[in-house]
Parts: C-alpha cells; structure tokens; sequence
C-alpha cells in the first residue's frame, strides 16, 4: 500500500468516524446564501463575518472569479460521486459504512456513501459539516485551515501548511473551500485543492486573476479521467435530499 493510498485511506477512515461521532447542532442559523451580490458581506452578516471581519473581502470582480473556480470542482464532484463503484475495491468501517478506493493512473480516488435517517435534517447537514468556525476545536469540524479571506458565508479562502517534509520550514499554500446550495443537493468542496500561487496573501492581496488562470477540470470528459488529467487532490462532500426519507452523502477524496 503506497503513501498516496493510505493517506486516502486514513482520510476516509476519519470523515467515516467524525460520522459517527458527530452531534447535530441546533437548526438555529438562516438559510444559506450562494455568492451573489445579496451575499456578500455588505448585505448579509453573520457569525461568520463577525469572526472574520478582517479577512472580509467585497471585491464583486474577485468574487465572481471564485464563484467560478469553485463551481468546477463542485460540478466535478458531482460527476464523480455518480460513477458505477463496481470496479472499486471495498472495505468496511466498524460503524458499517463501506469505503471504496480505486487507484487510476497516478491518482487514488476514495469514497464514502451513507444515508442520515430523515429527509428534514438536510439543513442541518449541510450547515453542520461546512461550519469552520474559529471558536469550534478542531476535532468538532471537517473545515481545517486557517481563514485568510471570506468571501461570502458560502466560500473561504484557508492557508495551510504543505505537509512534505522535504519542505524547511513549511511552506504556506492556499486552497479554496465553497459550499453550493441548491434545495435538492448541496455540495461542499472542501479546501484541498492547492491554489497555484506562491506568495503570501493579506489583505491587500489580489487574487482575480490568479483564480482566472488556474488550471482546469475537463468537464466533458469520464470525471475519473479528469481528475487524473488534473493531477492535484480534490476532497468534498455531495449532500442529496433523498425522495425516500433520508440525505444521501457521498464524500470523495
């Protein structure tokens, strides 16, 4: 089992124990609101802005730039999180949960499927599972990184640190992290996927067109393929409101 593979691994084996742990918080917060003008900080605040008000941003030109990066790897995700697990390799969690691994190309592709009892606690997933709220410990929250940037209640900016060794000290790198609402399906891309940008972000930072000349997902390709094409990580969460009394989540990495 290569690096690569168990670190997919252990990541699927955490999210599948962070689902069994996991209390529901109280259905208490508003509607959630996509990155639109009537979305940003100048007309919506909530705890969320009132935490982050210095890493604020209502840049509109800036923020339209990453409505559409994030909208890539939302769109992908979803593709991927309806792929045929046929031909995937199974393993079972203690709680029963089955996780699927299949190694394509250079890419180790995981996922995890299971179903929350009662349709009604759609909202309350999908807030509970984006909530990257400073004041939670880190073991009550999926959203790791530190915040440099909000730009809607919906879509983060976190800096982290590259985990390679080889790098002294350790490099910061930036990844983006966005919810998507919509009534039926809600996808939250969790910040993974590494910012192609190499120095320090502050306030007076401009990221417009660094977020218009990231590379691409080919969308109109097999979504396996085009991750692999890709050749970064990409890890989030596809959360259904299901016909049949239950929400339906998929979480790939």
């Amino acid at each position: 089992m290569n690096k690569t593979y168990i670190k997919v691994y252990l990541a699927l084996f955490s999210i599948a124990g962070y689902m069994q742990n996991v209390t529901f918080a109280s259905e208490t917060e508003t509607v959630a609101y996509n990155c639109t003008k009537h979305g940003t900080l100048r007309y919506k605040p909530t705890s969320v802005y009132d935490q982050y008000r210095d890493e604020a941003s209502v840049d509109l030109d800036e923020a339209l730039a990453v409505t559409n990066y994030a909208r890539q790897a939302s769109d992908l995700l979803i593709k991927l999180s309806e792929v045929n697990v046929q031909d995937y390799s199974t393993y079972s969690t203690e709680n029963g949960n089955i996780i699927y691994t299949k190694k394509i190309g250079n890419m180790d592709i995981g996922r995890l499927d299971f179903t929350i009892p009662s349709s009604s606690k759609y909202p309350t997933v999908y807030r509970q599972y984006w909530d990257f709220r400073y004041e939670k410990n880190p073991d009550e929250k999926i959203i790791q990184g530190k915040v440099v940037r909000v730009y809607c209640v919906n879509t983060a900016l976190f800096e982290k640190h590259n985990p390679d060794p080889n790098y002294t000290p350790l490099k910061k790198i930036y990844t983006l992290g966005s919810r998507i609402y919509l009534p039926e399906i809600t996808v939250i891309v969790c910040p993974s996927r590494i910012l192609n940008y190499d120095g320090e972000i502050n306030q007076e930072t401009g990221l417009e067109e660094v977020y218009k000349n990231q590379k691409l997902f080919e969308l109109d390709i097999d979504p396996e393929e085009a991750l692999n094409k890709y050749g970064d990580n990409l890890s989030g969460f596809v959360i259904r409101k299901g016909d049949d009394d239950q929400v339906h989540v998929t979480y790939i990495n």
